[in-house]
């Protein structure tokens, strides 16, 4: 019997372990997992914490009942994998549970091993501290909310990093009746997503519902006191705080891959090829440990997006199975709610793209979600970059209120990954009703200010 060992039970791995056994059911699928967790849903966190999602187990996409009863998979929970062997194709194991140690054999490998917070390595003090929290795994949700609720009305929180995390817990802390500061290293929040003058829309979004948005102070340190952080030092001083949130410093959790001999890639990620494949015939990686292809440049990059971890579980069990996919990569396509405001991005930025060397026309326009006459439309603020020389589109960033922010700029992401130019924008056929957009929407609006630079007949591509 051909065995499959996964190791990682978060997206990706599931993906890979359910896929395989669909299409191979005499096919052992055994996977570990060291949590308690399986097929969990990190991004929902801050909802959780913010009473928004009222169960843990609701981030929970499936139960371990639904893989090994239903679906035949052996799931080893709260196991750690200790080392791999490759020559005898063995996989040593301990049962965190109780101690006991072990060993099996395989076919096939598949690496799951997902990101991890690099937190603790640039403030090793929090470790000291029980106040300060970054996400490790499903159970850092409940650790936050328990802590957070305990704290009176009006106490004081602090988030370091305005990312997507960071600006997540914004929303959901202060609707929990917490005292919110947000501190960013950077100029602006939002740094890898949006243009500054889009960021700044965020950032008055956040300021109106009372959080305190401090830019351009790196953290230099906790002050660590009888086991709790007080306050962190900044280059605008010192903050004071009862609760700290870490929202940034991730990276690829690829010491098992490095152990082994599978080899990384050039941004610190395990490489694969289309089929989800290493260097190593019968080793397999998947999600967030793992790089891949940028459609729009064709360079190597790491995403660590949920999105993107599902696919590519889903190529690898295809491929392990004997059934062919490829996972040809991604755009590069995100986006969060913070409070009443929407972002989305996907592609490129003009100042990313001039990095690279295109030659960059913009348009940017303010605009409305439904026809004129039509009440209750949202404003919105699409900007879409192409190159000048082809009309080959390069990205899009928009921001708004309303979720219709999302589906504008899930439309361009569909056109990058298909190399998609402005006259194909144009000609897109999107759906048009009063109530739900305007004749003229906002998109095909843009395509018309890009060919006014480019020209009214298309170029070759």
């Amino acid at each position: 019997m051909t065995r499959l060992v996964v190791i990682g039970g978060g997206a990706a791995g599931m993906a890979a372990a359910s896929r395989a056994k669909r299409l191979n059911k005499s096919m052992d699928v055994v996977v570990f997992e060291k949590t308690s967790w399986v097929s969990f849903a990190l991004c929902g966190i801050p909802y959780h914490v913010g009473c928004i999602v009222k169960r843990l187990n609701d981030l929970v996409y499936y139960t371990p009942e639904e893989f090994t009863k239903k679906r035949g998979i052996d799931l080893r929970l709260e196991t750690e994998v200790t080392s791999v062997d490759l020559d005898t194709k063995t996989v040593h194991f301990k049962d965190l549970k109780t101690g006991r140690e072990d060993k099996i054999e395989f076919d096939y490998l598949l690496l799951a091993t997902g990101a991890r917070s690099k937190a603790p390595k640039i403030w090793p003090e929090i470790n000291e501290a029980s106040n300060v929290f970054y996400i490790k795994h499903l159970d850092t949700a409940k650790e936050i909310r328990d802590y957070a609720l305990k704290l009176r009305s009006g106490s004081k929180a602090v988030i370091v990093g305005a990312g997507y995390v960071g600006l997540e817990f914004a929303e959901t802390l202060t609707n929990i009746g917490l005292k919110v500061t947000l501190v960013e290293a950077l100029d602006q929040v939002a740094p890898r997503t949006l243009d500054p003058d889009l960021a700044k829309q965020v950032e008055d979004e956040l300021r109106s519902k009372g959080v305190n948005v401090v830019t351009g102070s790196p953290v230099k340190e906790f002050k660590i006191t009888n086991g709790k952080a007080v306050s962190i030092v900044t280059d605008s001083g010192e903050i004071e705080g009862d609760l700290f949130i870490v929202g940034v410093g991730i990276e690829p959790n690829v010491d098992l891959a490095k152990q082994i001999g599978v080899k990384i890639g050039e941004t610190g990620a395990i490489w694969t090829d289309e089929h989800m494949r290493t260097n190593i015939d019968f080793v397999y990686a998947v999600g967030d440990a793992v790089e891949h292809k940028d459609l729009v440049t064709g360079r190597m990059v790491w995403r660590p997006f949920a999105q993107i971890a599902n696919k590519q579980g889903y190529v690898a069990g295809s491929n392990i199975a004997g059934r062919e996919a490829i996972f040809p990569g991604s755009v590069g396509t995100s986006t969060f709610k913070t409070f009443d405001m929407v972002v989305a991005r996907t592609g490129l930025s003009k100042a990313e793209a001039e990095r690279l060397g295109y030659n960059v026309v913009e348009a940017t326009l303010n605009a409305r979600t439904k026809a004129h006459y039509i009440p209750g439309a949202a404003p919105l603020t699409l900007r879409i970059i192409a190159d000048a020389d082809t009309g080959k589109l390069l990205g899009a960033q928009g921001v708004g209120k309303s979720e219709t922010v999302l589906w504008r700029i899930n439309v361009i992401a569909s056109l990058l990954t298909t190399g998609g130019t402005v006259w194909d924008l144009f000609a897109s056929d999107i759906g048009y009703a009063p109530p739900l957009a305007p004749v003229w929407d906002s998109l095909i609006v843009a395509a018309r200010l890009l060919m006014r630079h480019l020209g009214e007949k298309p170029k070759k591509h």
